[in-house]
């Protein structure tokens, strides 16, 4: 079969390609189910010793291995694997390697069984997102996926034969990425835990993967559909979140040059708009904070008010743009009295589902 890929390029594919889950035409592939013995012809062994058992592998420290397939944007990476434990000293990865200098990743470490990091370098330029609360669970099989395009990397971790296949996206990141080629790494390179890999199947795409296919949008991406009750309006542990939500901090009798903290707000566990409306009798600057990185405050808008007079009456106002959140992130409302007296401030942010 021959067709055009998105650069008007003629592309041949077999008619036996697989469909991987994410989508995307595929050139060449790997797919190993890891029965029988370790199959040499696909893999190599760096360090270590690999050695499957039971339709799976287990990583341990020390074994690291790489595809004999090379990849080059755009690819996809899709594994099903489980943490047997958890340990502070655990180094486990699973992702597009090409060197120390260059690779995407999925990163097990640290004590807690749900987190994962995200792990990005180019030419040695590190950018990580790390404790990133994927719903992992040790012993429970998931489906880790890593899309690395022309444009932008995507990382995704949802649930293996269930109703929540279709879980979130976890991190999309559109700059700093490397350019490969690729190979696929599976490495334990420290820890006491074992990492093990169920199924790994990797892709060389010819086109782009449209975006809705691992758990975001674009805007006018065609034909948007919501499924009520879906992974796209919630997670499973919180099945009743609204499409539209809006929460409110007031704070009175806020001294003049007092600075003012609303309470922290957590609304949906996958990416959302929001939008943040303040008001005030005195005039104030105002502005909205999130936990980027999953643990750390950072302003994301920052803005003053404006003195809107009707009938000799006086109120300060202020709206901030429209902001796109992505994962469970907390986020909160600030506002500093820059008046010449006690006032009374309300804050309040709308969200809504994307």
């Amino acid at each position: 079969m021959r067709f055009t890929d998105t650069m008007g390029r003629w592309q041949a594919v077999r008619s036996d390609a697989p469909f991987p889950v994410a989508g995307g035409q595929v050139l060449h592939w790997l797919l190993d189910d890891f029965n029988g013995a370790l199959d040499t012809g696909k893999w190599e062994v760096i360090a270590g010793s690999a050695v499957p058992a039971n339709g799976e592998l287990s990583v341990s420290s020390g074994t690291v291995l790489l595809s004999r397939q090379s990849f080059q944007p755009p690819c996809l990476v899709e594994a099903v694997i489980t943490m047997t434990a958890r340990a502070s000293s655990d180094n486990f990865r699973m992702g597009f390697y090409q060197s120390d200098n260059n690779l995407v990743e999925w990163h097990a470490t640290g004590t807690s069984s749900s987190n994962m990091d995200t792990r990005l370098s180019a030419g040695g330029v590190a950018s990580d997102q790390t404790a990133i609360n994927v719903g992992a669970a040790n012993n429970t099989y998931r489906l880790a996926s890593i899309y690395v395009g022309l444009g932008e990397a995507i990382w995704s971790y949802r649930s293996i034969n269930a109703l929540t296949v279709r879980n979130e996206a976890y991190r999309i990141a559109e700059s700093g990425i490397p350019d490969g080629p690729f190979r696929v790494r599976l490495a334990g390179l420290a820890g006491s835990s074992q990492m093990r890999v169920h199924r790994v199947a990797a892709y060389q795409l010819a086109d782009i993967i449209p975006p809705g296919a691992l758990g975001h949008h674009v805007d006018g991406m065609a034909i948007p559909v919501r499924l009520t009750n879906s992974p796209f309006i919630a997670s499973p542990s919180s099945p009743t979140l609204g499409i539209l939500q809006a929460a409110t901090d007031t704070f009175s009798s806020a001294a003049a040059g007092s600075v003012n903290t609303g309470a922290t707000r957590n609304f949906n566990t996958e990416q959302c708009h929001i939008q943040a409306h303040f008001m005030g009798d005195q005039p104030f600057s105002a502005w909205v904070e999130a936990q980027v990185d999953g643990s750390n405050w950072q302003v994301v808008w920052y803005g003053t008010s404006t003195d809107a007079t009707t009938d000799a009456v006086v109120r300060y106002y202020a709206v901030s743009p429209i902001l796109q959140l992505m994962g469970s992130r907390s986020v909160r409302v600030k506002v500093r009295n820059t008046g010449t007296s006690a006032g009374t401030f309300r804050g309040t942010l709308v969200a809504t589902q994307l």
